[in-house]
């Protein structure tokens, strides 16, 4: 008689990787997860698979395993590397991006335990590597009036480029959540975006009197020569379709250097738009958190620092040295300077 073998009995770690990816795919897709986040948790397993090779296994999801390959990721120093769409790049890999492979590999395996593969959460005490706090040096007024004025209104693409740029200054949006902004969900009379951001979820964006005449020259005068086939969304490439992210980065690129800002990229203008949003006091931190959509208060905070660094070196104020020390001045001696002897023994060359 044959012993009937329950699913918690089996030997589960031959079970190939790809196997176990592929389920966890389908589990993302199937828990009310975005596009673009199972996207990313497939793009970071597949590309550990690779690292482990042909054969591997639920076996191989280890600690050792996973500290080995954030090693080898801190080690490169070429980004991009295989990539047949992207030139190889030289600099090492940023710590945000390598402390994401750790965060998506914690949440396998926290999928792997709930999902009775495994009788223990195998990379529970696993620590992401920390991300390294940069200093984001935002836009100054000077610098956005001449990016903003680097375009050309009269052209299609001039005032397509314009209207993108000044719309991510004004509203602080994704460049992902740009270009997918669609016709119906631009409220341009009423003054609000309807953005859809990470995790599916829906906000509304106030925009200014200047966005909206930005965008309705682009929407009722350009954009229908770019529109080949009725399409939904707001901006559009040449080809006729939706514009993309890489699209909307090189115009940004272009735009910062025509106006002598080498510095100039999509998030900068995000960064720029909190930053000014605190500064110039247009609302508060609460008001910031749901205008950018953030799900916690942590990357605010870091927006209010910013502020606050920015508005120090508005007000220009003293240091307390100078107002410690404003009457002392140091005592200069005069000291006759004395020509060094010849040591014994060598002959002076005139």
């Amino acid at each position: 008689m044959v012993k009937r073998i329950r699913r918690g009995e089996m030997d589960k770690s031959t079970t190939p990787f790809r196997t176990l990816r592929q389920a966890f795919k389908v589990y993302n897709q199937t828990t009310g997860k975005s596009p673009k986040t199972v996207g990313w948790y497939e793009f970071r397993l597949e590309l550990f698979e690779r690292w482990l090779g042909p054969d591997a296994s639920l076996a191989d999801v280890t600690i050792p395993n996973v500290r080995a390959y954030i090693a080898e990721l801190q080690g490169r120093t070429e980004r991009w590397t295989n990539n047949p769409f992207i030139k190889n790049k030289d600099g090492q890999l940023s710590s945000s991006y390598i402390n994401g492979f750790a965060r998506a590999l914690r949440a396998f395996a926290s999928w792997l335990y709930e999902d009775g593969y495994t009788e223990d959460n195998v990379l529970q005490r696993l620590k992401p590597p920390k991300i390294q706090q940069k200093v984001v040096e935002v836009l100054t007024d000077e610098e956005v009036a001449r990016l903003v004025a680097a375009f050309n209104l009269e052209d299609a693409f001039g005032a397509r480029d314009y209207a993108a740029v000044w719309t991510l200054l004004d509203c602080g949006l994704r460049a992902s959540e740009l270009c997918e902004l669609t016709l119906e969900n631009a409220h341009l009379a009423q003054g609000y975006l309807k953005v859809l951001g990470k995790g599916n979820k829906e906000r509304l964006v106030p925009i200014g009197r200047r966005c909206q005449e930005a965008l309705l020259r682009w929407r009722d005068r350009f954009r229908p020569l770019f529109e080949l086939n009725e399409t939904a969304y707001l901006f559009l490439g040449s080809n006729g379709v939706a514009l993309s992210v890489d699209a909307l980065d090189a115009l940004v690129d272009r735009a910062g250097r025509r106006a002598g800002i080498t510095r100039v990229y999509c998030h900068l203008l995000r960064h720029t738009f909190a930053t000014n949003y605190l500064v110039k006091e247009v609302g508060d931190s609460l008001r910031l958190q749901q205008i950018l959509g953030h799900t916690s208060l942590e990357m605010v905070r870091r927006y209010v620092a910013m502020a606050n660094v920015q508005q120090s070196l508005i007000e220009r104020r003293a240091s307390p040295m100078d107002l410690i020390a404003q009457d002392a001045r140091p005592t200069i001696r005069s000291r006759r300077v004395q020509p060094r002897r010849p040591r014994r023994g060598l002959m002076l060359v005139k």
